[in-house]
């Protein structure tokens, strides 16, 4: 976890819209891998996509938080 707190207003916007479009972006890939046909995948492999998601929205809700907080 960020010390959010000695990180401008503005910054936390940027990042947070960064991390949005990280998030849409592998959730993009993601189905577009796990839904080809013919294509195995080992089970680590979704195993990483679920954690970098859940990575990424845990990042998301934290700045979300903390822009709420400074209202």
């Amino acid at each position: 976890m960020d010390d959010w707190s000695l990180v401008g207003k503005e910054d936390l916007i940027r990042r947070l819209k960064t991390l949005s479009e990280e998030l849409e972006e592998l959730e993009e890939e993601k189905g577009y891998v796990l839904k080809q046909t013919g294509l195995h995948l080992p089970g680590h492999r979704v195993k990483k996509y679920e954690a970098e998601l859940l990575a990424l929205k845990n990042s998301i809700a934290e700045l979300k938080k903390e822009l709420e907080r400074r209202k």
